[in-house]
């Protein structure tokens, strides 16, 4: 895999860092930063500056029996088992998964339209209205024009694909809002994009094909 040239912001990787994120938002950056040397390497040192704050803290008393309280506290699995990997479909043999994407459920794809398919993410805990979901477009093809409501992250996996802000190839982290204008994907190169994207609402189709697209897209 390439070297990703861009990157979420260091406001997103602090609110992954300290936990602060959707579990969309938060596979997203996981995802990105297992193909980022760069965006790993700020998680790391976000670790070392917890350290050294942490180190610098006075001691505060506590009772005798705070231990004991907070044991009391804890619901203790029945078992250490490690919960095992998500099924990997079979439609998505010969592509090499990051493994942030192995350890979910990715359920059945379904045709959004010709050369694009498209296969939920079931994360628990996921806000209402949100989607999470992987999505392969056919080689050449452009995406109906539109724009956003909330953000919409989309970590490229596998092809490449430009916009009005640049071309993205795979590892790449792209983030647009709704103070982006309307934009209108172009697949790029002799493969087909697969991307993971993550969605906070819908988006705001801008042309008739795409308003047409949107009942059976589920975006």
């Amino acid at each position: 895999m390439s070297t990703p040239n861009h990157h979420p912001d260091e406001d997103l990787l602090w609110d992954y860092h300290r936990g602060a994120l959707a579990p969309g938002m938060a596979l997203a950056v996981r995802t990105h930063a297992e193909a980022c040397v760069h965006c790993r390497g700020d998680l790391a040192l976000f670790d070392q500056i917890g350290g050294a704050m942490m180190s610098v803290l006075e001691g505060v008393a506590v009772s005798d029996n705070a231990l004991d309280l907070a044991l009391a506290r804890i619901e203790r699995p029945e078992s250490e088992e490690v919960p095992p990997a998500g099924r990997r479909p079979a439609f998505l043999e010969g592509f090499d998964l990051p493994e942030s994407l192995k350890a979910v459920v990715i359920k059945d794809r379904y045709w959004a339209a010709p050369g694009v398919w498209m296969a939920p993410i079931i994360l628990d805990g996921a806000p209402k209205g949100s989607k999470t979901y992987l999505m392969s477009v056919r080689s050449g093809l452009q995406m109906p024009e539109h724009n956003h409501r909330g953000r919409e992250i989309t970590v490229m996996l596998h092809g490449r694909y430009r916009d009005h802000k640049g071309a993205y190839c795979a590892g790449d982290f792209a983030l647009c809002d709704d103070d982006d204008i309307c934009h209108s994907p172009a697949m790029e190169g002799d493969d087909d994009c697969l991307c993971l994207v993550v969605q906070e609402a819908p988006i705001v189709p801008k042309s008739v094909i795409a308003w047409l697209l949107q009942p059976f897209a589920g975006i």
